[in-house]
């Protein structure tokens, strides 16, 4: 018999809103979870409070020692040179797990009690975006969605970072689905047939061994 989430102890911390739409959209549609109901499984900022935020926040959680809980971290592994890996390793170390050999494909669980994913895939270098870009229909409209915010971004001096180029297209796409609806990850996922990949089933998989077993 599946394991009941108690969110009054259970915990997953993540970075920021965009993390935890997607993560409470995708466990409910795949998995039938609804996380979105209050307490939250899913803990976070509503500004976001970044990867060191969500570290230091799972690492305190478990320090209070709530007996038979579940805590989850999600972080971004991002690029090579801000790499989360390190931070993410000397954690999991001090939980005791053995990490000599690097991430793997599977994500980390200690114990069975504590977890840790990091986007996309935990072993190639990537964010949130690169784990949505995946499951999402990959129609003409996505990559018009991209086309348009280059050009408002080049040609109307749109105010979004550049480093922020997928994340502002897919957020586009998002509106373009629903006008009449706060765009966002977890609208996508709600609204759009998905696409399962080996990385999202792995995801699943991660979740469904933290929290649901």
């Amino acid at each position: 018999m599946p394991r009941v989430i108690d969110a009054r102890i259970d915990a997953l911390f993540v970075e920021g809103p965009d993390d935890g739409a997607l993560v409470n959209a995708l466990v409910k549609k795949t998995l039938g979870a609804d996380l979105a109901r209050r307490p939250h499984l899913v803990r976070t900022r509503e500004e976001g409070g970044g990867d060191a935020w969500a570290l230091d926040e799972f690492e305190r959680y478990i320090a209070n020692e709530r007996p038979g809980a579940r805590v989850g971290l999600i972080v971004d592994r991002d690029n090579a040179s801000n790499d989360k890996w390190p931070a993410v390793s000397a954690m999991l170390r001090r939980l005791g797990m053995e990490t000599r050999d690097g991430p793997t494909a599977a994500g980390a669980i200690v114990g069975g009690r504590y977890g840790v994913w990091m986007w996309p895939d935990n072993v190639g270098h990537g964010a949130l975006e690169d784990f949505v870009t995946g499951i999402i229909p990959q129609t003409s409209i996505v990559t018009y969605a991209s086309e348009a915010c280059r050009v408002a971004k080049d040609e109307h001096a749109a105010e979004y970072d550049p480093g922020d180029a997928r994340k502002a297209a897919l957020k586009v796409r998002s509106l373009w689905c629903d006008a009449s609806a706060a765009g966002g990850y977890g609208h996508l996922v709600r609204n759009l047939d998905l696409t399962p990949t080996p990385v999202s089933d792995a995801f699943l998989a991660w979740f469904t061994r933290l929290f649901l077993t």
